[in-house]
């Protein structure tokens, strides 16, 4: 076989390959809706690092996946919570995006609340916590000390008088 025949028989191997990798990254990141899937509707203000497909848990354990993410009213993120109807909720339940660890991706945590009356699919969650952005965190504790270091600067002029 002649070295271009080589070449070309490695760059049909190396397209294939890929080829599979789209095709299985495509079919394990898009989460279908199945019909007896329970949705409900959750708006925030940020929701940075949160992805479709993300898991939904519900006191650690994985119940559901974010099944979209689109604009709502007043520019707030409008994030659609897909899982089984067997997980019924309360209606002041509550969610928040939560991280894995420092720096891991992002997931959905429901709260259940206490309340007799139940959610039905396709309603929406009132109660919503925003994403905690670590360098949001670290800019509010260097403004802080900041603040507090120029108060100390004051208070010691005041003394040496």
């Amino acid at each position: 076989m002649t070295e271009k025949g080589q070449k070309i028989i490695v760059g049909f191997l190396l397209f294939a390959l890929l080829a599979v990798c789209f095709f299985w990254a495509h079919n394990t990141s898009v989460k279908e809706q199945k019909k007896d899937d329970f949705l409900l509707y959750a708006y925030f203000s940020k929701t940075d690092g949160l992805n479709i497909g993300a898991p939904v848990r519900m006191s650690g354990l994985p119940v559901g996946h974010v099944f979209a993410l689109d604009f709502g009213d007043n520019f707030l993120v409008r994030v659609t919570l897909s899982f089984d109807k067997k997980y019924a909720l309360p209606v002041d339940s509550s969610v928040s995006i939560e991280t894995d660890g420092i720096f891991g991706g992002k997931h959905i945590e429901l709260i259940p609340g206490a309340d007799d009356e139940l959610l039905s699919s396709g309603d929406d969650l009132v109660y919503t916590q925003d994403v905690l952005l670590l360098d949001e965190l670290l800019n509010k504790l260097n403004a802080y000390m900041e603040h507090k270091n120029e108060q100390k600067g004051v208070v010691d002029e005041k003394e040496s008088d």
